[in-house]
């Protein structure tokens, strides 16, 4: 059983997904870890442990720490996040990427139906934990896909095969971002592959870099086309 916590970041044209799977027996471990990190931020960068780490106001220079906003220092905290999220063990993540804005919602449909084959991979099932917002939209489209969930089968000479999303539970659950560090984690990795992939010019080198230093934690069989070969799922 996992719980896997979904969230995404944007901007004027490209949308971002990242959903980290948390083994649910291994939650409370998994859990202990992060708030290391977060009173290691604490006691290292005054980041306070019940301040929301959101990604885009952070890199940007917005927010706590108050004392320094410098976005050099801050992308560097930055990229420091993703060696974490790297060596918690446990932990896998699954990630999409459109430069489309106006396909993510089919983006997140490919996400999903990758997070039902990985967990019939691992012989599990999972419950989605999503951010709020869009919740009517979000639960729609799943409820949708355990019942018809039409995939084109280069097996079955490209005719569509009804593979419903039988190993997830229940409708999306929802929680705000700042309730739950699993989310903010999702948050920081959506926007690490965002800017990988489309860094504006005020892009520091350690934002646009932070997301290569992820490669175990990585679910590589996601998407086997990704030119990267990194997993990432790409519509």
């Amino acid at each position: 059983m996992y719980l896997i916590y979904v969230d995404e970041s944007y901007d004027e044209t490209h949308f971002a997904y990242s959903a980290i799977f948390v083994p649910a027996f291994e939650w409370n471990r998994v859990f202990a870890d992060i708030i290391k990190w977060r009173k290691d931020l604490f006691l290292t960068h005054r980041i306070p442990l019940d301040y929301e780490l959101h990604a885009t106001d952070f890199v940007g220079g917005r927010g706590e720490p108050n004392e320094n906003r410098d976005k050099d220092y801050r992308a560097s905290i930055f990229k420091s996040a993703f060696s974490v999220i790297e060596n918690i063990n446990g932990i896998s993540l699954i990630n999409g990427i459109t430069n489309n804005k106006k396909s993510h919602l089919k983006l997140f449909e490919y996400i999903l139906n990758r997070v039902n084959r990985t967990l019939i991979a691992r012989n599990a099932y999972g419950v989605l934990v999503c951010d709020e917002g869009n919740e009517n939209k979000l639960v729609s489209i799943v409820r949708k896909m355990k019942k018809d969930n039409d995939i084109s089968s280069q097996i079955n000479m490209g005719q569509s095969l009804n593979l419903p999303l039988e190993r997830i539970i229940e409708d999306p659950l929802f929680k705000t971002s700042k309730s739950s560090y699993f989310i903010q984690l999702a948050d920081l990795t959506a926007f690490g592959l965002l800017r990988s992939e489309k860094g504006v010019e005020s892009t520091r080198a350690d934002v646009k870099n932070a997301f290569n230093v992820l490669d175990k934690v990585l679910v590589k069989e996601a998407f086997r086309n990704d030119p990267k070969k990194r997993g990432i799922v790409r519509v």
